[in-house]
């Protein structure tokens, strides 16, 4: 190949490669939201096309790849290159052997994840390492910086709502482009590290001054985040830099320099921690500070009590019991919900539904790895970043000109682990790590001349240009259907949910219907699962439409467990619209209402199955007890909830409602004292309603005159409260209400809330007036103002 025709094709590498480098700056709706899956589709389909550039220069034999170097125990790179490729395998054999090996590939657009993304961040690392040259380095760096610089800027706008028409303000912590603060904040401290290492061994004006400041515009955004996480990281990576600072540091010669910047360093560390116990003792702060937004901000993330009273720890319990199950190869990349799921424990600190009991992620590196890959996979990772940090170590002794941008890397490894001890990627800060795993590279082993371009080619057989062809189509088809087609479909699910969201309901259920549930594609599962959310939001601006929608949510639910079978939320979900279903069976006119029984009952055993202690399928299955007349199942199910955890309300509530049914009234009575006690709204419509058909059910099989006269004073309490909390001047409240004050002789509460009837509803004037009649004949309507 002819050096114009190579120059050329190196290009196109490098345009690619910064291309991908940008896409942390991106967050254009509805494309890229959730913010990571945008980013993710595009960068699979930039480095696709480089690995069919890659690809078709080496079956032309225009390059080739010098294994041997490779394969030589003694070359530098041979530990830290193998270690590398070892972790894709480890990754590619726990997704074989997944619990669910279609999502452990794909994924969701929920996190961007999946080993197909891993793969692809493997292959960019790998492209990067060999196709870069020693001068292009610095640019990526540099650009990566400047893009650094651009989301930080964006996060500070969103701060101070600068340009809020085009910028989205945020009154608390800023996320800018990334989806959260903490993944901003893990992102700046990859770039943080390595921005102060240039700034160190820099000697021109003009990059110290922009270093300097990308620097300080990065510690700002990280403290803004209010990530403690990251704020750790930060500390862990600083401390590293400083105190491992070797004198024969450009341009710290003089051990008097290092000293005094140790000096600073602790000075500012015991500042730190005496400044987090003044936050944390001393509630009255001065005027000046309690008025200041951004003080205020980061003193709430210092609290010590908030820092402990985290149910992440709790999730690190559950994610051992996990481990210790499948410690091998794991339940399979992105199958932490299934290992959590089924050893989930409502009786740990913190893990209840007041702080959200679902976890997909650990919130801790080793835990994630070891769950969803097993303890091999962290033992190759922990060994990869070991091993490039000895490499580093090495150069730093024998090539003093690099020294400090090995050190900069290293600490950047340091931050980032420390960092991710409390906390977990996404794609952007995953990208800066495997840029900073590929200069590792790079800088172990310069001029490696492993990616070899041949002078003179022979002309390729017909069978070479047949193979490019067909790459060539495996390429098209991978970009339509793992890229643009799954792009578009999220882009209407967007829509979608936007008009959900701006109060348009019935077009975004009629977008979800036609334009994203008929198409097929790679996230059918999250499309399936982004209608089910839509329809929950619209029923709350629409009476009677998950009622109406159930039939088709059902039929939608069955297709996500077919796609996601351990996924329990899915059978829950089944499981109460079936629920739902029978309960209006009426309505929809179904006969065969047995079959409906056997449905609900299989959904709520199979979630019990993925999650033997989850709160909640107790409480649909109940339910369907409930609805079937099955009450002494009913109240064992409900003291088995309450065992699993005692402060779960509406276990309480069901438990009650069943003892309601059994006729233990005064037991019925201290059970719904109880849910009361812990938060369960029981003036709610639904519990209303709840209690009302309970007490009018039971009521018509009672024959002791006694009982019965307890039920209804019971009943008309439910009724005043409907009537108090729910709407005053709905008539068959009254209507029923005066009812039951006859059935218990309170002749005169019967006649004021018949009255009251006649004034909210005079179209029943007839009605009341036959009413009036049953309690004494002789009433006199003039006399009420009639």
């Amino acid at each position: 190949m002819d050096n114009n025709s190579q120059n050329n094709l190196y290009r196109v590498f490098l345009i690619g490669f910064f291309l991908i480098l940008t896409l942390p700056l991106f967050n254009i709706q509805p494309w890229f939201s959730p913010p990571a899956w945008g980013k993710a589709i595009i960068f699979r389909l930039i480095i696709s096309s480089l690995l069919f550039l890659i690809i078709w220069q080496l079956i032309s034999k225009k390059t080739k790849i010098n294994f041997k170097d490779l394969s030589n125990r003694k070359n530098k790179i041979f530990w830290p290159f193998w270690l590398f490729v070892a972790l894709w395998g480890i990754f590619l054999l726990a997704t074989i052997f997944s619990l669910d090996p279609y999502y452990s590939f794909w994924e969701s657009p929920y996190r961007a994840g999946g080993f197909l993304n891993f793969s692809f961040y493997i292959i960019f690392v790998i492209l990067a390492f060999l196709i870069l040259q020693k001068k292009d380095w610095q640019k990526i760096w540099n650009f990566s910086i400047l893009i650094g610089v651009l989301v930080s800027i964006i996060a500070v706008f969103q701060q101070f709502n600068i340009f809020s028409k085009t910028i989205i303000p945020y009154a608390g912590r800023p996320p800018s482009t990334m989806g959260g603060p903490t993944f901003l904040a893990l992102y700046l401290i990859l770039l943080f590290f390595i921005t102060l290492s240039f700034l160190s061994k820099e000697k021109a004006a003009k990059k110290r001054l922009f270093y300097f400041f990308a620097l300080l515009l990065f510690l700002y955004v990280i403290l803004i985040t209010g990530s403690r996480a990251s704020y750790f990281g930060l500390f862990i990576g600083f401390f590293y830099f400083i105190f491992a600072w070797q004198k024969n540091f450009f341009p710290l010669k003089r051990k008097k320099m290092l000293f005094v910047l140790k000096i600073l360093f602790g000075i500012l560390l015991i500042s730190s921690i005496c400044g987090i116990y003044y936050l944390n003792t001393k509630p009255e702060l001065p005027n000046y500070l309690r008025k200041s937004k951004i003080f205020q901000e980061i003193s709430s993330r210092l609290s010590i009590d908030l820092a402990f009273a985290e149910p992440r720890f709790s999730a690190w319990l559950i994610s051992l019991e996990a481990i210790k199950e499948k410690p091998v190869l794991g339940y399979g990349p992105e199958n932490f919900s299934i290992a959590f799921d089924k050893h989930y424990d409502p009786s740990l600190p913190l893990i209840t539904n007041d702080w959200g009991s679902w976890y997909d992620r650990a919130h801790n590196f080793l835990f994630d790895i070891s769950v969803t890959a097993g303890i091999p996979a962290l033992i190759i990772f922990i060994s990869l970043v070991g091993v490039l940090f000895w490499r580093l170590q090495k150069v730093k002794e024998k090539e003093p000109e690099n020294s400090l941008i090995c050190h900069g890397v290293q600490a950047a490894f340091f931050g980032y682990l420390a960092t991710n001890f409390f906390g977990f990627d996404t794609f952007s800060t995953y990208l800066i790590f495997f840029l900073l795993i590929a200069y590792s590279l790079f800088l172990i082993q310069k001029n490696n001349n492993l990616l070899v371009s041949r002078d003179q080619v022979s002309a390729n057989p017909l069978w070479r240009s047949g193979a490019v062809f067909v790459l060539f189509c495996i390429l098209v088809a991978f970009t339509w259907f793992a890229g643009l087609k799954p792009l578009k479909l999220n882009k209407e699910i967007n829509w979608a949910d936007h008009y959900a969201q701006t109060d348009r309901c019935q077009k975004a259920i009629e977008k979800m219907e036609k334009d994203v549930l008929l198409s097929r594609s790679i996230i059918d599962n999250y499309a399936k699962f982004k209608y089910i959310e839509i329809i929950n939001k619209c029923s709350e601006k629409i009476p009677g439409l998950k009622i109406i929608s159930a039939p088709k949510v059902i039929s939608v639910l069955k297709e996500a467990a077919q796609i996601r079978p351990y996924y329990t939320r899915t059978w829950l979900f089944l499981g109460n619209f079936t629920n739902l279903l029978i309960e209006n069976s009426e309505y929809f006119k179904i006969k065969n209402i047995e079959d409906l029984k056997k449905d609900a009952y299989y959904f709520f055993e199979k979630a019990k199955e993925l999650s033997p202690k989850r709160e909640e399928l107790f409480i649909g299955w109940i339910e369907t007890d409930l609805l079937f007349e099955q009450y002494q199942a009913a109240n064992e199910k409900a003291k088995l909830c309450i065992g699993l955890n005692p402060n779960y309300s509406q276990c309480w509530w069901l438990k009650g409602l069943s003892n309601i049914y059994l006729e233990n009234i005064e037991q019925a009575d201290q059970d719904i004292a109880v849910s009361k006690e812990k938060r369960h709204n029981i003036n709610s419509s639904k519990s209303l309603i709840q209690l009302r058909n309970a007490y009018i059910k039971t009521i018509e099989k009672i024959e002791n005159s006694n009982k019965k006269t307890e039920y209804y004073k019971r009943l008309a309490d439910v009724y005043e409260r409907s009537i108090k909390y729910l709407d005053s001047n709905n008539f068959r409240y009254h209507f029923s209400l005066a009812y039951i004050y006859k059935e218990l002789g309170e002749y005169e509460k019967a006649r004021k809330e018949a009255l009251i009837v006649m004034q909210v509803a005079p179209e029943k004037k007839e009605e009341v007036e036959k009413f009036l009649g049953t309690l004494s004949p002789t009433i006199n309507l003039k006399s009420y103002g009639y």
